[in-house]
């Protein structure tokens, strides 16, 4: 028997699309994993070891691509939950500096990921931004990877904090919370205003349009 965990989402959304959520809750529905998924253990979670990777699945009936921000709650597969996105800094938000952060790693990571590597590494960078209280090394820290992923994985994950703790880094990206009181939550992502010498960069095959939801994911499961 398999079980969901926590899912952490990170969706690209148009400014249209983000608007609508705001306005009302939405549907979500996880259908699997886009790109395969790496088996790692991680200190914050009671689940053992779990699956990290892009998950696919839709929101309001539009497809996207997501990742977790709740090691602490479950989801089951093709399954319909309630969501609503919440402000960063209000309750069940992310803080102003976690939101940074998160729309830091989307720029620097170049949006979607392709491959499992990418994916897994994407993850554990969102993970570590949300729950090591010393952001910056997945293998250490009050959040830490226990066990499982490839080298790779790990030195990708590090290099992309390492580029968002950069005192020079910028953001193109706004983050917030899909969250719901049931299910594990998400992160979506909307582009921010352009800033000077910040290059813009989209998921690759989806552009701005409001029924082309696209994103990060990481599921987590277990047998």
């Amino acid at each position: 028997m398999r079980r969901t965990a926590p899912l952490l989402a990170a969706a690209m959304l148009s400014p249209a699309a983000w608007a609508g959520l705001i306005e009302s809750p939405s549907t979500v529905r996880m259908t699997g994993f886009a790109n395969g998924y790496a088996a790692l253990d991680v200190s914050s979670d009671n689940f053992g070891t779990i699956g990290a990777g892009q998950l696919r699945g839709t929101l309001d009936g539009a497809s996207f691509l997501t990742f977790c921000t709740d090691l602490g709650q479950s989801f089951s597969w093709n399954t319909n939950y309630s969501y609503t996105l919440v402000a960063n800094g209000s309750t069940n938000g992310f803080s102003t500096l976690q939101a940074d952060r998160l729309g830091k790693l989307y720029t620097v990571a170049g949006g979607n990921p392709t491959t499992i590597d990418q994916s897994a590494a994407f993850q554990l960078a969102v993970w570590e931004i949300l729950y090591d209280t010393a952001v910056g090394d997945v293998t250490s820290g009050n959040f830490r990877l226990l066990s499982g992923g490839s080298t790779a994985q790990r030195d990708q994950s590090n290099a992309w904090l390492a580029a968002v703790l950069d005192p020079g880094s910028a953001s193109a990206f706004g983050a917030q919370r899909l969250y719901s009181s049931v299910a594990q939550d998400f992160v979506v992502f909307a582009p921010m205003p352009p800033q000077p010498g910040v290059p813009i960069s989209e998921p690759s095959g989806l552009g701005l349009l409001a029924l082309a939801i696209a994103g990060l994911a990481a599921g987590r499961f277990r047998a």
